[in-house]
């Protein structure tokens, strides 16, 4: 979002309502050692040291911005983690194109067959000279 890549892929990426505390509480299976790691801890997380560096993780000033590098955004309708509204937030920025896919979970992966393709045609046509 910063503008610095030509063109980027969010597929099910959290950017702001997912590190709300609610959220945290009920992360399933090893998402909470995957998030202490984008926090550059070295060791599994507790719940605290979470709590204390989500805002490390938050993208809320990004979404502010209204300037971006080429983005597709796509995730499953139905993910555990993400809120929709992590994937929604994009809709109607410039120079992105948002998809939320039905009947589908994080990373929209049990439709990979169909959102593959589309994610290779989209960076196809970014860098189609």
């Amino acid at each position: 979002m910063s503008g610095i890549v030509d063109a980027a892929v969010d597929l099910g990426g959290p950017v702001n309502h997912a590190f709300e505390p609610e959220n945290v509480q009920k992360l399933p299976y090893g998402m909470h050692d995957i998030l202490g790691n984008a926090m550059h801890r070295e060791h599994s997380p507790t719940r605290d040291e979470l709590s204390a560096g989500l805002g490390q993780l938050n993208r809320k000033n990004l979404l502010a911005q209204q300037h971006n590098s080429a983005m597709l955004v796509v995730n499953g309708a139905d993910d555990y983690f993400i809120p929709q509204s992590d994937t929604l937030v994009f809709q109607g920025r410039p120079n992105t194109e948002m998809h939320l896919i039905d009947g589908t979970g994080h990373v929209a992966m049990s439709k990979a067959p169909e959102v593959v393709p589309k994610i290779i045609a989209w960076l196809r046509d970014q860098f189609a000279c």
